[in-house]
């Protein structure tokens, strides 16, 4: 059991290192593709990817786990449309922080729709200080942030929340994780192809495409979709919704850094300071949850 755990813990850590990273390759894919082109290609190759690796298992499936694929192909693409939207129009730092909202909507989420997972008063106390710290950090740069792009992120936060509650209370033990992305991203190609023909973004420049724009590609399609879903569905099934979602409070830290680094984004006194309160609020909640793993 505590090797679960540990296991979980280090899968969603990596999982955070990787999908923080996306942002910062997203910005710079954006300025030859749109941001609906960008994901398409990303999950038309790893669903391609996963068909391979799981070419010779196959599973006959009812209608009901058939609708369900389909239903999570849906909630994937338009957690990505809305994600990959708002990353192009905000800060890539921005993303980062609004990430870190997540574990307080999958916690209510998980409240609501979950026997084993409740909202206790020492996660609320750790959920609400770093919520200061990522408020902070959102205001660093004055009181005009790029609203339009951060409200479109919060609006995938709360789809992608529901999104690991279907995966969490579905019952897919009989497939391998490499058939259940294949099965998700088949449905969520689907999805980003239908809209990006509504949007008329059909018409990709792979003209335009250059070396480092493949290079970012692949990126996106091997450690970000691939090993990343992996590993985060995994983290899920071995520590849980919740637990899993508090490593995301790491978020704003990994792309502070990340898109100073690479994109010359300023890091201010301001966004320092919330940085520091986000963590204190991680250490809460985390303590919290292993004092609580002693008592039972």
């Amino acid at each position: 059991m505590k090797n679960k755990v540990l296991l979980g813990n280090i899968l969603a850590f990596l999982t955070i290192i990787m999908w923080d990273f996306t942002y910062i390759v997203g910005k710079r894919l954006f300025e030859i593709l749109d941001p609906v082109q960008v994901i398409f290609l990303r999950f038309l190759l790893a669903t391609i990817l996963f068909a391979i690796i799981s070419v010779k298992e196959y599973h006959k499936k009812s209608i009901k786990q058939e609708m369900l694929f389909v239903l999570i192909g849906f909630i994937l693409s338009f957690y990505f449309i809305f994600e990959n939207t708002g990353l192009k129009i905000t800060y890539a730092s921005n993303v980062g922080f609004i990430v870190a909202l997540l574990p307080i909507i999958s916690a209510i989420v998980a409240h609501f729709f979950t026997h084993d997972e409740k909202i206790t008063k020492n996660l609320v106390v750790g959920f609400g200080i770093s919520l200061i710290g990522v408020v902070i950090i959102i205001f660093s740069e004055g009181i005009k942030p790029r609203i339009t792009g951060d409200l479109l992120i919060l609006i995938a936060m709360i789809s992608w929340s529901i999104y690991s509650l279907i995966l969490k209370k579905a019952d897919f033990s009989k497939y391998s994780m490499f058939y259940i992305s294949k099965k998700s991203f088949i449905y969520t190609t689907i999805f980003l192809g239908i809209f990006m023909i509504l949007v008329g973004k059909q018409s990709i420049p792979f003209q335009k495409i250059t070396l480092n724009a493949y290079i970012g590609l692949f990126y996106l399609v091997v450690f970000a979709t691939c090993l990343g879903f992996i590993f985060w569905e995994r983290a899920i099934s071995y520590i849980g919704i919740v637990k899993t979602s508090n490593i995301l409070y790491l978020s704003p830290i990994n792309t502070m850094i990340m898109a100073s680094a690479f994109l010359g984004e300023h890091i201010t006194f301001r966004k320092i300071v919330g940085g520091i309160i986000t963590i204190l609020g991680i250490y809460i909640a985390k303590k919290y949850a292993v004092n609580r793993n002693k008592e039972e």
